[in-house]
């Protein structure tokens, strides 16, 4: 009987000494930082311009994704610039889908004032911006929620602490070529320590480390990613990526009669496909060619025709009916000619 009352005495002087209390189920601040963390040094020096790489047929057949800064709603403080490195990191995930390529945070950031480096970037600012890189889409976002939260109570014999990672994240697409919203992603992850009840404090002592010194961990690097906060990061970009690539899709093969380009004005070109073939404003296709004709260089006589090649790349830009679409001329705007076919790839 002594001894059990002297285990729970010194149970709960540890629980006192160590910051539990004796109020259950409480919720502390965002990462452990509270109001002492250092405040996070703006981010004044001008950025250079990150150019996408230059489009060859291949890659201009992808869709290019622009992402901003994103708006910080969380009360973070510390070290992390999270408007730029979560966007930052999404770009990371999406570069890993082939259909998809992303530009980039730090192309946006030449030009753009400190209230806009911190996601308030107007529509019309950020067309602007995204018609000068030569972008698909725009990737707006807004981080409403990226934290390490401790639950813990006390009881007469012990108590009980359980941790979780938190990160919950908007991203909005916006059409470039027609200013048009393009979709919303939501997505929240959870990670815990999945332990709960009665147990001993002292086994919790390395979350409890990871609660407090969360915030001084290097944005991204290996020891942020073994972190319940860093997991939950991870799989909150995996989802914000893969509802993306839900939302921008390849171009859908064309059916119906053959389709090809009827007329050439300029930069733009009409072809005979429309609302009637599932052809949407943004969807980018090739151009072929009809083959050369092919002679024997001995004797000139015509011998067939050589295989068809691409030799340009449009986009739509308006659909004008069920058989009628104006298009972009992406490349090959000399090569590209009436009655050559056009192909979803």
């Amino acid at each position: 009987m002594i001894r059990t009352v002297l285990v729970a005495a010194v149970l709960a002087a540890w629980l006192v000494v160590s910051g539990c209390g004796s109020i259950p189920e409480s919720r502390l601040p965002v990462m452990g930082l509270g109001d002492t963390a250092p405040a996070a040094k703006p981010d004044t020096a001008a950025a250079a311009p990150v150019v996408a790489a230059p489009a060859d047929s291949d890659s201009a057949l992808t869709q290019s994704l622009l992402l901003l800064p994103f708006r910080d709603q969380t009360n973070y403080k510390g070290k992390w610039n999270l408007s730029l490195d979560l966007p930052r990191s999404l770009g990371d995930t999406l570069a890993q889908r082939s259909f998809l390529r992303p530009v980039s945070v730090d192309s946006a950031l030449a030009g753009l004032s400190k209230k806009e480096r911190k996601g308030e970037v107007s529509l019309e600012r950020a067309l602007t911006v995204a018609r000068e890189q030569g972008v698909d889409y725009l990737v707006f976002g807004e981080i409403s929620q990226l934290n390490m939260q401790r639950f813990r109570a006390t009881v007469p014999i012990g108590g009980y602490r359980s941790y979780e990672g938190v990160t919950n994240a908007t991203v909005r697409l916006v059409r470039v070529i027609d200013g048009q919203p393009a979709g919303e992603v939501v997505r929240e992850a959870i990670e815990d320590t999945k332990r709960y009840g009665i147990t001993n404090p002292v086994s919790y002592i390395p979350y409890e480390k990871e609660y407090y010194l969360l915030g001084q961990m290097d944005w991204g690097g290996e020891e942020f990613r073994q972190t319940l906060v860093g997991k939950s990061v991870a799989s909150c970009l995996s989802g914000l990526a893969a509802g993306v690539d839900s939302l921008i899709r390849p171009s859908p093969t064309l059916v119906g009669a053959e389709p090809r380009v009827i007329d050439v004005e300029g930069a733009r070109a009409y072809i005979n496909v429309g609302l009637a073939d599932s052809v949407a404003n943004g969807q980018k296709y090739g151009v072929w060619d009809r083959g050369r004709e092919l002679t024997d260089p001995r004797t000139g006589v015509v011998l067939g025709q050589s295989l068809p090649r691409r030799v340009g790349v449009v986009q739509v830009e308006q659909v004008l009916s069920e058989h009628l679409s104006v298009v972009r001329i992406l490349e090959g705007g000399e090569a590209i000619q009436p009655d050559y076919a056009v192909r979803a790839e």
